[in-house]
């Protein structure tokens, strides 16, 4: 028995450890790789000697103050709106009809990627964008497009909006999921038979019981927001940028000698996160103290659920605009002439589709990329499910190896990671890039198939067992059909995930891997629509065919094991 619980600890001690490796040591690395630049010690540069130039040199940069500031306004602003219009959505909408169309769109828009959902809001708000020609010259008098910009604006409110538009279905979604685990209707009715309205229901008793399950995606959104790079290089001011991009222009500055103060910029990125986290952490205390002060008070709120549709539709917006947005692209690249103030192109062509053949080398490399870290990832995760005891897969120290990539900004540790792939030879390989890849897609799998494994009856399991079925027949002909759903899931999230990550393609694959991402994000910084427009088609295209491809797969080959999936006969 002593020897039983001996190995039993010692593979719980290893599977920890193996996670630690996997998930540590890149961010370790990579926090290492721009620590030691910081502090002016490069020796590949011949910089051997420790000192505070580095620091003094980024900090003495013109307009790194107003970056720095633009960020932390940005981002806060950005995560609060969207955490607010989640909640307006939820109270305001969750019962009406339109809901349901709302919920429809959700994966979809959760599935796009980021810079394509800059692309569209470009394509929309710019002077000479849809939404200018919609409303010229009937409502806004311009016969021309005006000479001043929604995108990007002095303020980093466009920045704003493209992240709220992005944030707010992710929100949703997980939200959604909360819900599901509470009993809604029951608070209601007993709510209102007290008298409460319905926003007083919602924010006194139902909401803060959603946001103590949502925390963790909350946080993620939060450093997501402070650090974002591939939306902030196509809707945010450039004098000055956000604090991302100026260490962004410091790494790729053809003088080497730049990725030092870079270093000392990218270390300051963390410590404005962590900045984040606390003015977050301050408003959570103001939220509870409102709150318990709204209870004690017996406020009932029914005077402001008159307001709520009103605020309800404006909290709707941001979505329809990143649907509009992307109707727009598409527009773009179907265009043959669109002159200002026509609503609609004059003429139609598909000449920027007829080169779609020289993009297939970089669809080819999106889709290997995307689908070897997707299923990578849920590899790792189902072998660390099935070796592993619960109370092992619940350890602190695994889970925060495993999430620490949404808590870490992505231009922190990824540019020092790039420089100590680039010491051992590993940059711009295949290898790297899909570990990198699979370390922010692992999260995402890990919240999905987790919680399936757990659900499956182990009396199905036990009595497989009695009938002499091995392990690895049991996991082919009971587990997979009874968690099929969960494991097509993960791997459509993987790979939209996949094809949002700017940051680690441009980083760890040091310009010799390239993805249609990477090329959608420079064609619009460069101003060309029409291949712009083609590119963010073409990045929607990759999860969507991968959506269909995977749904009829699971409905032919497990469509007859829909009333299990849970893992109970229903």
């Amino acid at each position: 028995m002593l020897a039983f619980a001996t190995s039993t600890k010692m593979r719980q001690t290893s599977i920890v450890l193996t996670g630690l490796i996997v998930f540590l040591l890149p961010v370790l690395l990579g926090i290492s790789g721009v620590l030691l630049p910081a502090a002016g010690y490069f020796p590949a540069l011949g910089f051997t000697q420790f000192s505070l130039h580095p620091a003094l040199s980024f900090v003495m940069a013109p307009g790194v103050g107003a970056a720095i500031w633009l960020a932390l306004k940005t981002g806060l602003i950005a995560s609060v709106l969207s955490l607010l219009c989640c909640f307006i959505i939820l109270t305001g909408l969750m019962h009406d009809r339109i809901f349901s169309l709302v919920r429809r769109t959700l994966a979809a828009l959760v599935a796009v990627p980021h810079s394509a959902i800059a692309i569209g809001l470009v394509f929309l708000l710019a002077p000479s964008g849809w939404l200018m020609r919609i409303l010229s010259p009937v409502i806004t008098g311009f016969n021309s497009p005006p000479d001043w910009s929604l995108v990007p604006d002095p303020y980093g409110w466009a920045l704003i909006f493209g992240l709220m538009a992005k944030e707010i279905p992710f929100l949703l979604l997980v939200s959604l999921a909360a819900i599901s685990t509470l009993p809604v209707r029951q608070f209601e009715q007993i709510a209102n038979s007290l008298g409460y309205g319905r926003v007083a229901t919602w924010t006194m008793l139902i909401l803060p019981l959603i946001y103590l399950q949502i925390r963790l995606p909350v946080f993620a959104v939060l450093v997501f927001s402070l650090s974002v790079v591939d939306m902030a290089l196509l809707l945010a001011p450039t004098l000055p940028p956000p604090l991302a991009i100026l260490v962004l222009h410091g790494f790729l500055d053809a003088d080497l000698a730049a990725r030092l103060p870079a270093s000392f910029g990218a270390i300051l990125q963390i410590a404005l996160a962590g900045i984040g986290i606390g003015i977050w952490y301050v408003g959570e205390a103001l939220c509870r103290h409102f709150i318990h002060d709204w209870r004690r008070g017996g406020w009932r709120g029914g005077s402001i659920d008159r307001y709520l549709p009103v605020f309800s539709i404006m909290a709707v917006i941001p979505l329809a605009a990143a649907c509009a947005g992307l109707v727009a692209a598409f527009l773009w690249s179907v265009t043959g002439s669109w002159f200002f103030p026509s609503p609609l192109p004059q003429t139609f062509h598909l000449i920027h589709w007829q080169d779609v053949a020289s993009y297939m080398p970089l669809l080819k490399t999106s889709l290997l990329l995307a689908g070897g870290a997707s299923f990578a990832a849920l590899f790792v995760v189902l072998a660390w499910s099935y070796a592993a005891p619960d109370s092992t897969l619940n350890n602190r120290w695994l889970l925060g190896c495993i999430f620490m990539p949404f808590f870490i900004p992505q231009i922190s540790f990824l540019l020092g990671m790039q420089i100590s792939l680039s010491r051992v030879g590993l940059d711009g390989t295949w290898l790297a890039l899909i570990w990198v890849h699979m370390i922010f897609i692992l999260p995402y799998t890990w919240l999905i198939v987790i919680p399936a494994r757990r659900a499956l009856d182990r009396r199905l399991d036990h009595l497989a067992a009695t009938l002499g079925a091995s392990g690895w027949k049991r996991f082919i002909t009971l587990h997979v059909p009874l968690m099929a759903y969960p494991l097509g899931t993960a791997i459509f999230i993987g790979i939209a995930v996949s094809m949002a990550l700017y940051l680690p393609t441009v980083f760890v694959g040091a310009g010799r891997i390239n993805t249609i991402t990477v090329e959608a994000v420079s064609l619009a910084s460069g101003g060309s629509r029409g291949p712009a427009g083609l590119a963010a088609m073409l990045q929607i295209a990759i999860p969507v065919v991968s959506f269909a491809i995977i749904h009829w797969g699971l409905q032919c080959r497990f469509g007859r094991f829909s009333g299990m999936q849970s893992g109970r006969l229903q």
